[in-house]
């Protein structure tokens, strides 16, 4: 091995991301001249990391099981969420046979290949043994020695094994970043591995009982984000009256003012989606993630849309002091003019709500349209991801929410549970959290024209950003140039179309 001066080593690893390297060199390892002093060396990387050490080189079994988990949920992404996915709409972009075949077929082809060293059992059993040879698989290109004594043999590391080490490190890092960042963000995750293991779906979570929860989980960390969940929609259940007789619900504001809804739709962020969502962006954050609940409500008239966000505003969904500003966009509408209709509904209501029947003065609508359509499109230049080729109206908030527990036991009280019901009457201790939603409003024709056809379908955007997460995660092996997105939205029109 090298015996490289430690001047070398001035700029290890702490420039730039981790996601963007090719291969780990730690500085802990280059006493490492055999596998021994590698592995106690890599539990003193670990230790650094966030895990129980023994002496400082040592990793307390319990905590090799909890490393060992992250590795495990790393194989589930891929295999189970990220291939499938990318593969499937990577086939049928090549049926397109657009300019991008080429680069469609090599990212298949890149994809297979990193599959069989995923899958290969000696590369697992090396992975899943202990999870400090992650470390040292990852680290093999600079210290090739690591593995000399491994099982009374000098072991030497394929350059395959060690790009694919690299790439489940950096996954492991991203789904353990989840819980680093945000443990707020963590319980929604834990909320969501439970749900899928359960086979309920995250994509429509409106239709769920919350009232007589099929199952709870046990864990504290995902029963926090249930409660949390369950809070919301009891809250805004209190304003909905269905009919499903005729196949829609009404929003009642609670003073004259009640909206049709065609249908409502809400979906929990996935896990896999959160792990996306950090990965694509070079600075990602899981405190960033604003959108774990989105709640959508689909109208008949597209000119309803303003008096619901006002009905939602005084039922207390909406307020002044839980909407983030920016995230404020409306793209429905393409001029003031164009508004006119929906800001007259808006005062007919407002005004018939104060006992009164006012006509509005076509100056003043005029007026209020302008006023209207400013303020709402502002921002839609900003939110380019969300708004660009969707036709609806959106903003984020953080909704206020109680979570009770009884005194003596702080078990945690869940609604839609006996317990719960008699929480007036319990001795309890109510902590104040959040939940955060993003809210969208659209009409039928515009959700189906915008939402889910071209380049503007959820599949075609998610498939956007897998591309950018694997050019980092499999940096030098998988690449999906920039110059060639222009194309791949053209083909995802044809596909989605």
């Amino acid at each position: 091995m090298d015996d490289t001066p430690s001047s070398h080593e001035l700029h290890h690893e702490i420039f730039g991301s981790i996601l963007d390297r090719t291969e780990m060199t730690p500085y802990l390892l280059l006493p490492a001249k055999d596998y021994s002093i590698a592995l106690k060396q890599a539990a003193k990387m670990m230790g650094n990391r966030g895990f129980d050490t023994v002496n400082n080189d040592e990793l307390q079994a319990s905590e090799k099981i909890r490393a060992t988990q992250y590795i495990k949920q790393t194989y589930k992404y891929f295999f189970n969420w990220m291939f499938p996915f990318v593969k499937n709409q990577l086939n049928a972009l090549c049926e397109k046979a657009g300019a991008n075949l080429a680069i469609y077929r090599q990212c298949l082809q890149t994809i297979g290949q990193f599959e069989l060293t995923l899958n290969d059992p000696d590369f697992q059993h090396l992975t899943l043994e202990d999870p400090r040879h992650l470390f040292l698989l990852a680290s093999s290109g600079k210290y090739p020695k690591v593995f000399h004594g491994y099982h009374d043999r000098n072991m030497e590391v394929p350059k395959h094994w060690q790009a694919s080490a690299c790439a489940l490190l950096k996954m492991c890092h991203l789904i353990k970043s989840v819980e680093e960042d945000s443990q707020d963000i963590n319980d929604f995750a834990q909320l969501g591995f439970f749900l899928e293991s359960e086979k309920q779906s995250l994509d429509d979570l409106f239709i769920y009982d919350w009232e007589n929860p099929r199952h709870i989980p046990e864990c504290e960390s995902a029963q926090n984000a249930f409660v949390k969940i369950s809070t919301f929609f009891h809250k805004l259940n209190e304003s909905i009256c269905h009919h499903k007789n005729h196949g829609y619900v009404v929003f009642d504001s609670g003073d004259g003012v009640r909206v049709k809804i065609i249908e409502i739709k809400a979906r929990l962020k996935s896990p896999e989606s959160m792990f996306t969502k950090l990965g694509k962006d070079l600075e990602g954050e899981a405190y960033d993630i604003r959108d774990i609940l989105a709640l959508t409500f689909i109208l008949k008239d597209k000119n309803d849309t303003l008096k619901l966000f006002h009905a939602l505003q005084k039922r207390g969904v909406i307020l002044q002091e839980n909407t983030a500003s920016h995230s404020i966009t409306q793209t429905l509408f393409d001029t003031p003019a164009s508004m006119k209709e929906a800001v007259r509904k808006l005062m007919i209501s407002l005004s018939r709500s104060a006992g009164r029947q006012d006509e509005p003065d076509e100056e003043e609508l005029a007026t209020q349209a302008r006023a209207f359509y400013e303020a709402l499109s502002v921002n839609a230049a900003k939110n380019e991801h969300s708004s660009q080729g969707h036709r609806k109206f959106q903003c984020k908030i953080t909704f206020s929410l109680p979570i009770h527990r009884k005194a003596d036991t702080h078990e945690i009280l869940v609604p839609g549970t006996p317990l719960y019901a008699r929480r007036n009457q319990i001795n309890k201790i109510t902590q104040q959290h959040t939940l955060g939603v993003e809210i969208r409003i659209s009409d039928e024709q515009s959700w189906r024209a915008s939402e889910q056809k071209g380049e503007s379908h959820h599949n075609a955007y998610k498939f956007r950003q897998i591309m950018a997460v694997m050019n980092r995660i499999f940096k030098n092996q998988f690449y999906f140039p920039e110059e060639n997105i222009a194309q791949l939205r053209q083909d995802q029109n044809q596909l989605f179309g």
